[in-house]
């Protein structure tokens, strides 16, 4: 893109004057996010958001970790971060090893150039998505003759009833996806240990292997991770023995 401005430099000169409720108010509008504590964006998950938001198609969201827990996530999430500003010629920096640690200093610094850095690339967005997040009040009927009235306080009170019921829904949908999310990709880690620990004992060597390149094998087509490779110097190759599942794929 030939339109990017220069990377905005955080300094005591041009930081955002916000409180941290601020900022973490501003984080949770623009992503539809329920963060608590700064702490918490060390996922790195509404970084990769808000990025995809000033410059569309920079970052596959199919491949973010939403629900990310664990240290070795929050690595996954922010490098492809990382790779939205390389891939868009940024020079800038994320300071992931501090970042991933959740220490509140390093992620309130580094959110306070970021929400610089946001308004100087895509002024007005954060006033558009607010408005498109705004709750949809009913229109109140015309007055009719004998018929029971409701008042416009009624009306908006049905309103926010029905928004916040919708919110609850939608909340536990979520909580279920992230619940069967962490547990699939549990049963995935204990494949891909059972695996590794095979192809360290040379059993069953080959299917190992076609089980590595289905387990890191993107949507994409691209693969992930290297597969293990393994050193077959033990005169396999003149022993004669037959694969047992030769022919199974």
């Amino acid at each position: 893109m030939t339109d990017l401005k220069l990377t905005v430099a955080l300094t005591s000169v041009n930081a955002e004057n916000m409180s941290r409720h601020d900022m973490l108010q501003w984080v949770n509008n623009m992503v539809q996010g329920h963060f608590k504590k700064i702490e918490e964006l060390c996922s790195g998950a509404a970084y990769c958001q808000m990025m995809e938001m000033i410059f569309p198609n920079c970052i596959n969201l199919k491949r973010v970790k939403m629900a990310a827990k664990l240290e070795h996530e929050y690595l996954h999430n922010l490098k492809l971060f990382q790779e939205a500003f390389n891939r868009l010629k940024l020079d800038k920096t994320v300071p992931i090893d501090r970042l991933i640690k959740g220490r509140f200093q390093d992620n309130f610094e580094f959110l306070q150039w970021f929400k610089k850095f946001f308004d100087s690339q895509a002024p007005g967005l954060e006033n558009i998505k607010s408005l498109a997040n705004a709750p949809v009040v009913k229109p109140i009927k015309p007055r009719q003759i004998a018929a029971k009235e409701r008042s416009p306080v009624n009306a908006n009170d049905d309103a926010l009833k029905e928004l916040i019921d919708e919110m609850k829904t939608l909340s536990l949908k979520r909580e279920d996806i992230m619940e069967a999310s962490n547990q699939i990709y549990n049963k995935l880690r204990l494949v891909e240990d059972l695996v590794n620990d095979m192809i360290n004992n040379n059993q069953q060597v080959e299917l190992c292997k076609r089980i590595q390149t289905v387990l890191y094998k993107t949507i994409d087509g691209e693969i992930n991770e290297e597969p293990f490779e393994v050193n077959e110097d033990n005169g396999d190759e003149g022993s004669g023995t037959a694969d047992p599942n030769d022919g199974l794929y």
